[in-house]
């Protein structure tokens, strides 16, 4: 139990740490706003979209930041290059195969990104 604990313990202060980077970067530029506000929400309001949304929703090569976690239920028709605070295993593969690009928001963040072109969904 004590393990659990430890590592639900590192999970939340990292999540902290990418919360302080955001509102950093949300100084610079209203778009980094959107995101810092959404990260603060309650993990119980925290939003979730799954694969047959985006699917709808965008089209070939899109450039998509999803504020939340990436589900598996659907399928992907086109490639995308995906930003998301968290992916569920059977999403980051499918978007894989299709040839697209799953990218974690802290790795993404750390790349000191353009965010021209970017469509925000969630």
């Amino acid at each position: 139990m004590q393990s659990g604990v430890r590592k639900m313990r590192r999970k939340m202060e990292k999540y902290r740490h990418l919360i302080r980077t955001v509102s950093r970067l949300s100084k610079e530029e209203n778009f980094w706003e959107v995101i810092a506000n959404n990260l603060q929400t309650p993990r119980r309001r925290r939003r979730v979209v799954n694969l047959y949304e985006l699917n709808r929703l965008t089209s070939p090569n899109d450039r998509v930041i999803v504020l939340g976690k990436l589900l598996g239920t659907g399928v992907l028709k086109h490639p995308l290059t995906i930003v998301a605070f968290d992916f569920s295993s059977k999403s980051y593969q499918k978007v894989k195969s299709i040839g697209g690009t799953p990218i974690f928001l802290e790795d993404f963040i750390k790349t000191k990104p353009s965010i021209s072109g970017f469509k925000i969904i969630g």
